[in-house]
């Protein structure tokens, strides 16, 4: 009978009561997840690699060597940032450093290239 007692106890206990939980977030917690997570989906940003080319005080030059490499390699996209005081040509969009050097190798023209982190590569960017 004891083990009766048991049983009946132990299947009550687990059949018998369903548990519900309940989640309060803070409003402004949903509000900055969301937002987090539409500029993800509308701005995607990857860490890699990019190979830059040139450097300059002068914006024209570096607009200048932009449409020259443009025009020999249109497949690769290319972008010049400014970090004051100077203007930096960067192309290609590369995983890892290593793919960024094989890349490099293959510039004849640009004896000073070298392989440059970039935070903020579009996933598009990349060459696969």
């Amino acid at each position: 009978m004891k083990a009766f007692y048991t049983l009946f106890l132990l299947f009550w206990a687990f059949t018998g009561t369903a548990q519900e939980v309940q989640l309060n977030e803070d409003p402004g917690i949903s509000k900055l997840y969301s937002a987090w997570l539409n500029d993800n989906r509308t701005n995607p940003r990857i860490s890699g690699w990019r190979v830059q080319i040139m450097a300059s005080t002068d914006r024209q030059q570096i607009e200048q060597g932009y449409n020259q490499f443009r025009q020999r390699y249109s497949e690769i996209p290319a972008a010049w940032i400014q970090e004051k005081p100077y203007y930096k040509l960067r192309v290609g969009a590369f995983r890892s450093r290593q793919e960024a050097l094989a890349f490099i190798a293959n510039l004849p023209d640009y004896t000073g290239a070298y392989p440059a982190k970039d935070l903020a590569i579009h996933p598009r960017d990349f060459l696969e």
